[in-house]
């Protein structure tokens, strides 16, 4: 990818999400921009189409209204867009969801799990050493004081 390109992609998400914090769009399945987060934008080698790739905080709107909505209202965010940045040709704007915040979380979820399990392994194992070297102790203190 060039530099350009990345350029590009980085004033785009920038310049989306000031937008949704503006409360730029009014569609009613985009509701609670504030809640929408712009996780990555990427754009074709001739920066004729950008793909936005969007998610959703806990508890704000369902991410596939949310994904209809933006992609209905793409042409007020390219409209805004044509405004504000000095490109030759304006990108067409398609959204996405994102869910690779999603995926990393059940991967922690999962890491963690995996963490417990080892660690009360390795409890029980060290339990089990421990209850298998107190007998044999006990049995010294007790020939000891018979003797």
């Amino acid at each position: 990818m060039s530099t350009r390109q990345s350029r590009v992609e980085e004033l785009l998400r920038r310049e989306i999400a000031g937008a949704l914090l503006r409360g730029a769009i009014k569609d009613h399945r985009v509701q609670r921009q504030e809640m929408i987060s712009v996780t990555a934008v990427r754009v074709s080698p001739d920066l004729s189409v950008a793909r936005v790739f969007i998610d959703v905080l806990q508890g704000g709107p369902e991410v596939g209204r949310v994904v209809a909505g933006l992609n209905a209202a793409q042409g007020v965010f390219k409209r805004h867009l044509g405004k504000v940045l000095t490109l030759r040709r304006t990108p067409s704007l398609r959204f996405e969801h994102d869910d690779s915040i999603g995926h990393g979380t059940r991967i922690e979820q999962v890491l963690a799990e995996i963490h417990a399990s080892e660690r009360a392994a390795e409890r029980d194992a060290a339990g089990t050493e421990l209850a298998e070297a107190e007998p044999d102790a006990g049995s010294d203190d007790e020939s000891d004081g018979q003797a």
